[in-house]
């Protein structure tokens, strides 16, 4: 038989062919049985199949949509609890309808009670749960951007609630038929604060006022003298004059409400805001007299529309971008697990039957058709060459 005419020896090294099998990457033998790495180089190996999903289960996916929705009025509840703990007044929350309290017509500001803003209402059931201005102005209590509280009350013949600033308490001195509002003693007489009587003399005590009395620095920049016509405002009133809040907007100048607000009458006091907000209920609800008709009403500043609008974009964007970012994030995390495995597989000791199969691999390589003819060849020459000899 002619040396060359030996039948070609199958090498290990070449790839599987059949598509149903397994070949590794890195070294091309074929896998038949279902293994994690190559039994011969021992490298992890790879697959671009992927695995069969699972059916879908109706029911596995209902128990977790309905926990999620529990889980989701779960966190409402106790929110809303937390939040009525801390105000005791339900609804927690008012709406700001007009601009009374604003600091300005055009421009609203975080920590200034604006149209459109909500605003927390904490229960002040007693006297001594309000701070008024003058007070605040004596002990440096402010709310606001002012002194003193800012108090949500009812008013009679009136369905919505006001929000103003409790300026000073008074009671009334039937004896004298004159008001007290004894916290004036704290303020400096003549500096701070000061009157006349009914008779046109001066003040001289918090008591027995009939006439009027001035504040000095009051307003929200503190650069207004306010006067208050006690006499005609209170006393000759077809009302009966009684205790009361003398109450304030911030934006409405030296305008102040002409009936005094009585402790029973008062909702709460102002605690905290979520600017912008309420826009969206005076928008889809708006008040008669007040904000809003239609969306963008100048009747609330422009940057609260704009600011309102951002905080909605943000809000339907954000889990949308929470899922792309975590989505991302977990491939890149996969991906560098994947390349880590395989680097650690490359650096693994090779086994002593992984070196066995190698070692004979390698012979078989040698013992390839075209070596085998060049060994005959040479050794027929040499036997040749005896022969001559």
């Amino acid at each position: 038989m002619v040396p060359g005419d030996r039948p070609p020896k199958k090498s290990v090294d070449e790839p599987a062919e059949d598509s149903d099998g397994l070949s590794c990457q890195h070294c091309g033998t074929k896998v038949e049985t279902v293994t994690k790495y190559c039994p011969r180089c021992g490298r992890l190996l790879k697959t671009d199949k992927e695995e069969p999903s699972e059916p879908r289960n109706i029911k596995r996916s209902l128990l977790f949509l309905g926990r999620d929705v529990g889980v989701a009025v779960l966190i409402v509840l106790i929110v809303l609890g937390a939040i009525f703990a801390y105000t005791r007044v339900w609804p927690p929350m008012v709406v700001v309808e007009s601009s009374s309290m604003q600091h300005r017509n055009d421009i609203s500001y975080i920590g200034v009670i604006d149209t459109g803003d909500l605003v927390l209402v904490q229960a002040a059931p007693l006297r001594s749960d309000v701070t008024t201005w003058v007070e605040g102005k004596a002990t440096g209590h402010m709310t606001y951007n002012n002194y003193g509280d800012v108090i949500i009350f009812n008013r009679e013949n009136d369905p919505t609630p006001v929000i103003h600033r409790a300026i000073f308490w008074m009671n009334y001195n039937a004896t004298r038929k004159a008001f007290d509002i004894p916290d004036l003693a704290n303020l400096t007489l003549n500096v701070l604060w000061g009157g006349f009587y009914a008779d046109g003399s001066a003040v001289r005590s918090p008591y027995g006022l009939n006439g009027t009395i001035w504040l000095a620095q009051s307003g929200w920049r503190g650069d207004m003298n306010m006067t208050f016509n006690l006499r005609t405002s209170f006393l000759n009133t077809p009302e009966h004059p009684h205790d009361g809040y003398v109450t304030l907007g911030d934006n409405n100048g030296r305008t102040y409400d002409r009936t005094p607000v009585l402790q029973k009458d008062v909702i709460g006091k102002a605690r905290g805001e979520l600017p912008w907000f309420g826009l969206l209920k005076l928008t889809l609800a708006p008040s008669p007299t007040s904000c809003c008709h239609g969306w963008g009403d100048l009747s609330a500043p422009k940057n609260s529309w704009d600011s309102l609008l951002f905080a909605l974009l943000l809000i339907i964007l954000s889990p949308i971008l929470i899922d792309i970012s975590t989505t991302l994030l977990a491939k890149k995390k996969k991906a560098g697990a994947e390349e880590g495995a395989e680097e650690e597989e490359g650096k693994k000791p090779i086994s002593s039957d992984a070196k066995k199969r190698k070692t004979g691999d390698d012979e078989v390589k040698r013992d390839s058709p075209d070596e085998v003819a060049q060994e005959d060849g040479v050794k027929a020459d040499f036997e040749g060459g005896g022969k001559e000899k």
